[in-house]
């Protein structure tokens, strides 16, 4: 992988960017922690000052000079030799005359206050911070520390700032390389993967990592996305099979007819085959009417919207409706119906899987046999079931009649097209529902099973 790739990656320039916050917030912790560091130390010093002014001071209101000098001595102790042990404290005391008395200071111009001394001073002393005082007599004491120990403890919170960020830093840019470098792998074979499937391998898929972050739930979307995409690639397939198969005849045919009309020997003669061939054309319009309502439920573009409503208001209408039809086909027709079953659903869609099934089951059956409608709740669902007594579906046979134009064997001589179940069984998917073909010993039972508003 080349490195302008990976600096382009966005997860590397994530941590850059989580990694530049990181310096501006330790910039700021490190300052305050230096400033508060400093400052105690500074007032530390101060107070060590003003306690050996006091002990001095002291000594000298009770005695005067001659005591002043004396602390100032045993505070000091005996003289440093060359090369040896920094002193602790740094004092001066001057007479009126600017005389040194005690001390191990050399005499310095009168300071007032608070005062720091560079180690450009005289007697090459490092830098001093201390305060000037004026005794009785007009005397004049100085006492200072050294503040070697406040630049070497700066010194040494700097540093270690300096390399904890550098760590911090560091770590950051190579978890960003190494983040980058699995992102992009994983980018590299999404993208594989879709180029396979547009070179003609729709078999293919994204491998998951099983971790569930945004790039599993990213390559499970576009999976499922190339699933459905292959179930209508499938669809549209069977679609041009079967038409091309099933079409045949009724356009054969329909030509036959125009070909007889043609040639007909009389008015009345050609006025039926025309007729006839009128016929013979509605019923091929029919099945492309069909074909584009069930091509049009299963690609999820329904022809109103979703909407809760009464099931059982529905199934009242559509016996009401059908009675007539059964009584003069000779079919009693039954319902148990029970009330006030609301589902959520395409009112018209259902409202046609009802319709198509209730037909079905009057067309396939013998005169004189019921047929049933049956709306009961099941759990959470609401179970519509039909049932005729007719020669029922072969359990082999049950999942080939949801394909579009497939007829059995027994039901060629009968008029269909053979897409009322498949129109059935996509209107059950458009809804999630479960469609199921029992035996009803003997005939067929379909059920219905709808999630309940």
């Amino acid at each position: 992988m080349s490195p302008n790739r990976l600096l382009r990656a966005e997860s590397f320039r994530l941590a850059a960017v989580f990694a530049l916050l990181f310096l501006v917030f330790a910039g700021v912790l490190m300052s305050s922690v230096y400033w508060i560091v400093a400052h105690a130390q500074r007032r530390a010093l101060l107070d060590a000052v003003d306690a050996d002014i006091g002990t001095i001071q002291s000594g000298y209101r009770g005695e005067g000079i001659p005591e002043a000098v004396e602390v100032i001595q045993q505070r000091l102790g005996p003289p440093a030799r060359a090369g040896g042990a920094r002193p602790e404290a740094f004092i001066l005391l001057e007479d009126a005359a600017g005389r040194r008395l005690a001390g191990n200071l050399p005499p310095l111009p009168r300071t007032m206050g608070l005062a720091q001394i560079g180690p450009d001073a005289p007697g090459a002393y490092p830098r001093l911070l201390g305060k000037g005082v004026i005794l009785g007599d007009n005397a004049y004491l100085f006492v200072a520390r050294d503040t070697h120990t406040i630049a070497v403890a700066q010194a040494h919170l700097l540093q270690a700032f300096s390399w904890i960020t550098l760590a911090a830093v560091a770590m950051a840019l190579f978890g960003g390389v190494l983040s980058s470098l699995r992102y992009m792998q994983r980018i590299d074979a999404i993208t594989r993967t879709c180029n396979a499937i547009m070179e003609g391998r729709y078999g293919e898929r994204i491998a998951l990592g099983g971790s569930g972050d945004e790039l599993d739930r990213l390559g499970n979307a576009i999976n499922r996305m190339l699933d459905r995409i292959t179930v209508l690639m499938e669809n549209l397939r069977q679609v041009s099979d079967d038409i091309a198969h099933d079409l045949r005849t009724p356009l054969t045919r329909l030509r036959s007819r125009l070909e007889h009309a043609q040639g007909a020997p009389t008015a009345e003669a050609c006025a039926l085959e025309i007729t006839r061939a009128i016929a013979d054309a509605d019923q091929a319009l029919a099945i492309f009417a069909a074909l584009l309502r069930i091509a049009q439920i299963e690609a999820d573009v329904p022809s109103r919207a979703m909407t809760d409503y009464s099931l059982s208001d529905q199934l009242h209408r559509l016996i009401e409706l059908y009675a007539p039809v059964a009584e003069d086909t000779g079919h009693p027709l039954t319902a148990e119906i029970a009330g006030d079953v609301r589902v959520r659903g395409d009112q018209e869609l259902l409202m046609q899987l009802c319709v198509n099934l209730l037909e079905n089951a009057l067309r396939h059956s013998p005169r004189g046999t019921s047929v049933q409608l049956r709306l009961d709740r099941m759990g959470g669902q609401a179970r519509v079931s039909i049932s005729d007594q007719g020669p029922g579906i072969a359990e082999s046979e049950r999942e080939n009649v949801l394909r579009r134009f497939y007829r059995l064997s027994s039901s060629r001589s009968t008029p269909g097209t053979g897409l009322g179940l498949a129109l059935v069984s996509a209107i059950a998917q458009r809804h999630e529902a479960e469609l199921r073909l029992l035996d009803n010993h003997p005939g067929l039972r379909v059920e219905l099973l709808l999630k309940r508003a």
